[in-house]
C-alpha cells in the first residue's frame, strides 16, 4: 500500500515540475526595464510572468529581489532629468489635462445631442436618425 501511495504522489507531482532557470542570465538592462514597467503600473507581476515565462512558483520573489536592487536607480535617473526635459514633461502633462477636459466636454455634448434627438423622435414623431441598410 505504501508503494502505491508513493507512486501516486510521484505521478501527481510530475505535472508540477518545472525546469530550473538561472535568473542571473537575464541582462541587467532587462531587469531594470521590467522593474520600471511594474513600478509604473504598466505591467503586473502576473503579466510579467506570462510574457517572459518566469517560474510560476518564484516569479514574485524574483521580481521583488530585482525591485530591491534596481528601483532606487530608476528613481534617481528620473530626478536627474535636465531642466528642458522637466519643462517639456510638464508641458506634455498640461496638454494631456487639456485634452482630457476637451474629451469630457465632447462626451457630454454627445449625450446631450442624443437626448435631444430621442426627445424629438418620441414627442414629435420625427425620424432623425438614419436607418441602417442599403436603402433608406
Amino acid at each position: 500500500m505504501k508503494k502505491r501511495n508513493e507512486s501516486m504522489l510521484t505521478d501527481y507531482m510530475d505535472g508540477f515540475e518545472e525546469k530550473t532557470v538561472n535568473y542571473s542570465n537575464y541582462e541587467v538592462s532587462f531587469r531594470r526595464w521590467l522593474v520600471a514597467q511594474i513600478d509604473a503600473g504598466n505591467m503586473s507581476y502576473q503579466e510579467a510572468r506570462e510574457r517572459f515565462s518566469l517560474s510560476r512558483f518564484e516569479y514574485k520573489k524574483i521580481i521583488k529581489r530585482w525591485q530591491e536592487r534596481y528601483s532606487d536607480e530608476i528613481h534617481i535617473s528620473l530626478q536627474m532629468m535636465s531642466a528642458k526635459e522637466r519643462t517639456d514633461h510638464k508641458a506634455l502633462e498640461k496638454r494631456i489635462r487639456e485634452l482630457e477636459k476637451q474629451l469630457e466636454r465632447a462626451q457630454m455634448k454627445n449625450v446631450a445631442l442624443n437626448t435631444m434627438i430621442d426627445i424629438a423622435e418620441n414627442d414629435y414623431k420625427l425620424e432623425i436618425r438614419k436607418k441602417s441598410g442599403p436603402k433608406q
